[in-house]
């Protein structure tokens, strides 16, 4: 947060609402009843980052230039951390049966990483809908996206994953009365762990340690163990640059490696980009979240 806190120019919308996750899951932590367990040194940590995120988002709302209304609509409303502040339930084995496809080529997960529906702009355009409304005190999730989350084309990657944010989108508006929220939340993570143990099983090529970012984030919010632990804490820290930033590549890649494009994620210093920093950042927090709250296991 302090490498993003010391760049704001270099940053996107997408991290004002991923500095947004980790102030809410360090707000949520703190409040948890097993915070009073921690020692002084661990608490004042906390606190510190937690004022640093705080600073952080408030700065990046204010010199972040949204690429278009849609996106600035988004980066204003939902970079409130009280809509992501919420109880999670911690669980294991809900989620259904996978097998990692360990014979996926490199060509293989290019293709997969957007396969489906909503893309990008797609993706924008409804859930600035979804906030629109309900700023309108219409909550109607619009027919166009309504048929996008009951799609059953297949649907992987990225598409995958801005479809459960479009799901938990509608339920931080309190929006999702007319959507099966559980139902769909539970099939799209079922989803998206296939996909993240066969991008793994890959090798992580081209930049699908974005992806697994993402997909951690997402799910792991939804309270599923399956994204947390000490593996997935190792595969994000060993993103990371000394100075604090992280990069979906752990190396620059080579001249002929195509890239999977993520929107407006920009590079920054030392070799990073923002979209993979912004993601590392609400890992952690995510992570750190899990371990003071999740006494289970």
């Amino acid at each position: 947060m302090d490498y993003i806190n010391r760049r704001p120019n270099q940053m996107n919308a997408d991290v004002t609402f991923s500095a947004t996750i980790v102030e809410a899951n360090l707000v949520a932590a703190l409040s948890h009843e097993n915070a009073r367990h921690l020692e002084d040194k661990y608490l004042q940590m906390l606190v510190a980052i937690l004022t640093i995120c705080d600073s952080t988002r408030r700065q990046l709302l204010n010199n972040v230039a949204p690429g278009n209304e849609d996106v600035r609509l988004l980066q204003e409303t939902l970079s409130r951390p009280s809509l992501w502040i919420r109880k999670i339930k911690w669980r294991r084995g809900v989620l259904g049966e996978w097998k990692s496809n360990s014979k996926l080529t490199h060509r293989d997960v290019r293709n997969m990483v957007m396969q489906g529906i909503p893309k990008e702009k797609e993706s924008d355009e409804c859930l600035a809908e979804i906030v629109r409304n309900r700023l309108n005190r219409n909550c109607a999730i619009p027919d166009y996206c309504y048929g996008i989350l009951a799609n059953l084309e297949s649907t992987r990657g990225y598409p995958l994953t801005h479809r459960l944010l479009m799901v938990q989108v509608a339920k931080a508006m309190k929006c999702d009365q007319d959507l099966p929220s559980s139902k769909l939340t539970l099939s799209y993570c079922s989803a998206i762990l296939e996909d993240l143990h066969d991008i793994e099983a890959a090798g992580f090529p081209y930049q699908t340690p974005d992806l697994m970012m993402e997909q951690v984030v997402l799910c792991g919010m939804e309270g599923f163990l399956e994204f947390t632990g000490d593996h997935y804490e190792r595969l994000v820290l060993n993103r990371s640059h000394p100075s604090g930033c992280f990069s979906s590549f752990k190396n620059k890649p080579a001249k002929d490696e195509a890239r999977v494009s993520r929107r407006a994620s920009k590079q920054t210093d030392f070799g990073c980009d923002s979209h993979a920093t912004g993601l590392a950042a609400a890992s952690l927090s995510l992570f750190i979240r899990e371990n003071l709250e999740n006494t289970t296991e």
